[in-house]
């Protein structure tokens, strides 16, 4: 089987995606990454082979500009929407000429997206692919169409209309999980395959530190992808400042940014990192403080580590954290409430309350009995030869 896997060009929407290609590769498939800069660095520093779908051509960019526009920031809910699909359909648009060459002169067998980035479903409509929708976490619906019929790039291969759906989904939330989420799609006229979220968000040197406490307590705070948020830089000062109150050590993953530059001197309880594994950190940690975002949340999930989540009131951090709160697995400290007393106190109950720490070992046990990748695969493979 030859496997085509595309996403939007981020890092956390790339990684999800990575345990079910080694998985393949792994059982003997063929399998090829095709996406943005970031989308090939971080396919190919797990070992998997990637490939430029508009060579010359920065498709990232569309990204960029939305991230940094300042006129985003203050939309109302249903125009933020809008606007961020519009931006994926763009970024899609770039790389769907090379996606439809790909897939075609390859004679891929599958092709795997997630649902808001479902450019590649019509790429696998040209090539008579299976076409596959792989979350990343909570379920979702495909993101609406921006256009009245479909590019001319596949049209010319008798994709005259657009897909309305995929035919398989992958399923990365545990049902306790996806039942509390107001997102969760209906009944669907599809299969949907559950999978095993993977540990794995990202690869990286993990240096000896990081294998052993220097305090009783260690707290792992994470900027996610989103450092230069808006809102986030105003709260780190508390976040900080509130986890040093518990005589904790703080590992906080800077993601690059000169932390000391915005906040100033950090305190010597706070060891700042620009990257680490978070799977890795983790691991000899008693809670985790991150921006409500969805690959942080399931990080810690499949850890069994009680959250602390800041959220925005915008995409889909309100969500993540209204399911996380009532899985009972955290705690949630609006942003505008962020000082250091709030986030000391949301800490404290994390840490010293025995309630999450059982929530989230209950988390890990409805993760551990989902199928593996290696499972998906097989079943993948029954579905494309079907369809062949």
């Amino acid at each position: 089987m030859r496997i085509l896997f595309t996403t939007s060009p981020t890092f956390s929407h790339t990684t999800p995606l990575v345990p079910l290609a080694q998985a393949a590769r792994l059982a003997g498939h063929k399998v090829l990454f095709s996406g943005g800069e970031i989308t090939r660095k971080t396919a190919a520093s797990a070992g998997l082979a990637v490939l430029d779908p508009a060579p010359g051509v920065d498709v990232t960019e569309p990204y960029r500009r939305f991230m940094t526009d300042e006129s985003n920031r203050d939309l109302p809910p249903e125009k933020a929407v809008g606007a961020f699909v519009g931006m994926l359909a763009e970024v899609g648009g770039l790389m769907l000429p090379g996606l439809v060459d790909a897939a075609r002169d390859w004679k891929a067998d599958v092709v795997v997206t997630p649902a808001w980035m479902p450019t590649g479903l019509l790429a696998a409509r040209a090539a008579g692919a299976l076409a596959v929708m792989h979350g990343i976490g909570l379920r979702y619906q495909m993101v609406p169409w921006m256009a009245a019929e479909p590019p001319e790039v596949v049209q010319r291969h008798g994709v005259t209309t657009f897909p309305e759906h995929c035919d398989v989904e992958i399923s990365l939330s545990p049902e306790p999980i996806e039942r509390l989420s107001p997102m969760t799609p209906g009944q669907m006229p599809f299969p949907v395959l559950p999978m095993r979220p993977s540990t794995y968000n990202g690869s990286g040197e993990v240096p000896g530190w990081v294998l052993r406490r220097r305090r009783p307590v260690r707290i792992a705070v994470t900027m996610g992808t989103t450092s230069a948020d808006d809102g986030w830089a105003a709260v780190l000062d508390a976040v900080v400042n509130g986890a040093a109150d518990l005589d904790a050590e703080v590992v906080l993953a800077t993601g690059g940014v000169d932390v000391e530059s915005i906040i100033g001197k950090l305190p010597d309880s706070v060891r700042a990192v620009d990257f680490i594994p978070l799977t890795n950190l983790l691991d000899t940690c008693d809670a985790v403080v991150h921006h409500s975002g969805m690959s942080s949340m399931f990080s810690a999930f499949c850890a069994g580590v009680p959250q602390v989540a800041l959220p925005r009131d915008v995409g889909d951090s309100p969500i993540n954290a209204h399911v996380m709160t009532t899985r009972g697995v955290g705690v949630a400290v609006q942003r505008s409430q962020a000082t250091p007393e709030t986030v000391s106190k949301a800490l404290r109950e994390v840490i010293d309350v025995p309630s999450y720490r059982s929530a989230a070992a209950d988390v890990v046990a409805d993760i551990d009995a989902m199928p593996s990748p290696a499972d998906v695969v097989a079943q993948l493979g029954e579905h494309a030869a079907r369809l062949r």
